[in-house]
């Protein structure tokens, strides 16, 4: 025999629901977004920045130039997605130097043979 009653309303209720045009929406649950308060010891690491030491150290060490390129390359993406509230003077100074004397050393040193 058919259904009963009750359980072909609620396998047709969603698709009435579309089709009726009625938001099934309840504005009164909604809540506005509220972005986390992140304290100063609380920041995510840069990790651009660490590549970007950590390469540098490799390039001027072991005369990789391939180390001192990809050290470059990750100082300009750590200062691309710096945020002025994250802002610390040395650990710039740190990646940029051992970046750009990393490149130096190697395209500028004397060829001992």
């Amino acid at each position: 025999g058919p259904p009963p009653v009750s359980v072909f309303r609620t396998m047709v209720k969603p698709h009435a629901v579309a089709m009726s045009g009625a938001d099934p929406r309840r504005p009164d649950l909604v809540k506005p977004y509220k972005a986390a308060v992140i304290g100063p010891d609380e920041l995510p690491p840069d990790f651009y920045a660490l590549i970007s030491l950590v390469f540098g150290l490799l390039g001027l060490t072991f005369k990789y130039k391939i180390c001192s390129w990809v050290a470059v390359m990750a100082c300009i993406g750590s200062l691309a997605n710096l945020k002025s509230s994250e802002a610390d003077f040395k650990q710039i100074a740190c990646s940029v130097s051992f970046s750009v004397m990393g490149l130096i050393m190697n395209y500028f040193r004397k060829d001992l043979q």
